[in-house]
């Protein structure tokens, strides 16, 4: 029970970094909110494919990101040895965080298949209590980062980026690096931040439903009662 609560803010949490490092229209979002093309000096088309590159990068077997754009009429590399060298360190990274994010997600659905639908080792109304603590679980902690993340995210940043990389190339420098350029740090905060308020509505919802069909399973069970008592009352003024 106690890895199932664990397990299922986990898979929660990794769910949304999956989603956001998936998704091109996350690295949209940074192109609109913080100017990457007056940055870059990139159209926002060139961009725009750029960010399908990344996505698709993620995904792929390819050990190197190729992006190639179209600056002052030559076509070059989008990134230079440095940033591809920092990118094939991210990919490694969120290879990692997948393979964890997979294994939390079998752990749940093998917990519930196997405990409470094929030995029915516990009722229902258990797993529904256990999803209340694995919801409760996963809104409060992910609170307690997100309150982090307001007040401290510059040291959290550069702490991450130290105890996740075994060399320096993520020290990037915003005035050449396109990298930086496309995705400064407060694009960061603003996808943390993201991640973090969706998995605790998401924890809210979940302990939510476990709460609601405990209450529903009370509520039957009650009426259940009444009706029981009811016919043995009426049996009972029969017989007198």
């Amino acid at each position: 029970m106690a890895l199932f609560v664990v397990a299922v803010p986990v898979f929660l949490l990794l769910s949304n970094v999956r989603v956001a490092a998936m998704e091109p229209r996350v690295y949209e979002y940074s192109f609109e909110t913080y100017d990457a093309p007056a940055r870059t000096g990139i159209d926002r088309t060139q961009l725009n494919r750029a960010a399908q590159d990344i996505a698709h990068y993620f995904r792929n077997e390819e050990p190197l990101l190729t992006t190639r754009v179209i600056i002052d009429g030559d076509e070059q590399a989008l990134f230079n040895p440095r940033e591809v060298q920092h990118m094939r360190d991210v990919k490694a990274l969120f290879r990692s965080v997948f393979r964890i994010h997979e294994v939390a997600f079998v752990y749940v659905v093998a917990y519930v298949a196997t405990v409470f639908l094929w030995s029915r080792e516990q009722s229902m109304r258990h797993l529904a209590r256990q999803t209340i603590a694995a919801g409760r679980a996963a809104a409060g902690l992910l609170a307690v980062g997100a309150v982090s993340v307001l007040v401290g995210f510059d040291n959290l940043f550069r702490q991450f980026h130290v105890l996740s990389f075994a060399n320096d190339f993520w020290l990037l420098d915003a005035r050449t690096d396109h990298l930086i350029q496309m995705f400064p740090q407060n694009f960061w905060f603003d996808v943390t931040l993201a991640v973090g308020i969706a998995t605790i509505a998401e924890g809210a919802v979940l302990a939510l439903v476990g709460f609601s069909y405990v209450q529903w399973l009370d509520y039957r069970e009650r009426h259940r009662d009444e009706r029981e008592s009811r016919s043995t009352s009426a049996a009972t003024e029969a017989i007198d």
